[in-house]
């Protein structure tokens, strides 16, 4: 709660401490004033805001650096967090390998949001490190949804719309190798127009 003027002239600001993303605000008032009388006049100011929001019409393919030094990345945490909206059912949204042969894509097949990861095979077939998760459906609702993939090591935590679904990757590899240059956000295979509001926060090992 916040307390207000006690008169009809003075103004009383407060700021947050953390900033609020929101479509609507309400506001209630709790108490009378000393006058017997309720009333209340707010005004609510913005603050400036950035946000990595990305259009694609099916045609183009933004690379995505993700802000390190080296030409390599070796991550035993990470946690990737977009939103995305959509009125197509099939198309790449995210995707990033390395040369080592691991990778990690995020797409929509037949409107399911579908997650696909390997942190490492070898060439004898007696460690095979692919792994798939499908979740979701009716993706293609040119609606928003929320996407948060937190993984530490062969643990994932992938969350759509609220909704966990938590999974081991096969194989015995515990870190992801991806390349600093090559790793982006292709859109699509298909037409696929997506808007994208991501936040990206990486382990570097």
């Amino acid at each position: 709660a916040f307390p207000g003027n006690l008169n009809s002239d003075s103004v009383v600001r407060h700021d947050l401490q953390h900033p609020v993303i929101a479509r609507y605000v309400r506001i209630l008032p709790l108490d009378w004033s000393g006058e017997g009388q309720i009333g209340l006049r707010i005004e609510v100011y913005g603050c400036p805001y950035w946000a990595d929001v990305i259009n694609f019409d099916g045609h183009v393919v933004l690379p995505y650096r993700f802000g390190h030094k080296k030409k390599t990345l070796k991550t035993l945490k990470d946690v990737i967090t977009l939103k995305f909206k959509t009125s197509e059912s099939e198309g790449v949204i995210f995707h990033g390998e390395g040369q080592q042969g691991d990778y990690i894509t995020l797409e929509l097949k037949k409107a399911k949001l579908v997650l696909n990861l390997n942190l490492g095979s070898n060439q004898y077939g007696s460690i095979y490190g692919h792994t798939s998760v499908t979740t979701g459906s009716l993706l293609d609702d040119h609606h928003w949804h929320s996407v948060v993939i937190e993984r530490h090591g062969r643990n994932i935590n992938l969350t759509l719309d609220r909704h966990l679904q938590h999974f081991r990757i096969n194989g015995e590899f515990d870190y992801l190798d991806l390349d600093y240059e090559g790793t982006s956000l292709p859109l699509p295979q298909k037409s696929l127009m997506v808007v994208l509001l991501m936040e990206r926060e990486r382990k570097v090992a």
